[in-house]
């Protein structure tokens, strides 16, 4: 008897979703000093095709930070900050919220929603070595009608209104508040191509 497609889908789903995030996360990893200037910061990021770095405090060399093109548009750029003459320090979001290289992806995706994050350094004995984001996580999914507000909002929303949990914009239905994380967080940004292979 032939499985239905839809059931294999569905299994090779929860298999990918037991997968440790060191399988899929990306290796190419860049740390910056907190001194570093916006600008300079953005110039490292275009260079590199990297949509975040993360941040080094200058001082004691621990990673504090991180900081994505989206902290640089609205952080600066919407505020009208000197790129050239704030550092990245400013505009890091911070502490860091790190995972473990053997955390199975649907573990890091639970972590997201709860913190409303969508990239997560994965660690090794302490030190960084890799990242892992929503982007990767999603994309990789079988299942590509996978309904993205489902894995991104908090499970106890009581409000009628749906809040976007990067942007805080509200939604009447779950279904617009998708296609915005879709078209908005998932999709082109300030640094980065638009990577996005929905069908």
């Amino acid at each position: 008897m032939a499985i239905p497609k839809d059931l294999s889908l569905k299994v090779a789903q929860d298999e990918y979703l037991k997968t440790p995030v060191s399988e899929i996360m990306d290796k190419s990893v860049i740390i910056l000093d907190d001194a570093v200037c916006i600008n300079e910061a953005a110039r490292v990021m275009e260079a590199n095709g990297v949509s975040s770095i993360l941040v080094r405090n200058s001082k004691n060399g621990e990673v504090t930070g991180i900081v994505t093109e989206r902290d640089i548009l609205y952080r600066a750029v919407a505020k009208s900050l000197g790129t050239f003459k704030v550092n990245i320090g400013e505009i890091m979001s911070t502490p860091l919220v790190t995972v473990n290289k053997e955390v199975q992806c649907i573990e890091a995706v639970k972590i997201m929603r709860e913190k409303g994050l969508r990239r997560l350094p994965v660690v090794e004995k302490g030190n960084i070595v890799g990242i892992v984001t929503l982007m990767s996580l999603v994309g990789n999914l079988p299942l590509r009608s996978i309904e993205l507000v489902e894995l991104e909002m908090p499970q106890n929303s009581k409000s009628t209104m749906l809040s976007c949990p990067y942007c805080e914009s509200k939604f009447a239905e779950k279904g617009e508040l998708s296609r915005h994380i879709d078209r908005i967080h998932l999709g082109s940004g300030l640094l980065e191509g638009d990577l996005r292979k929905w069908e």
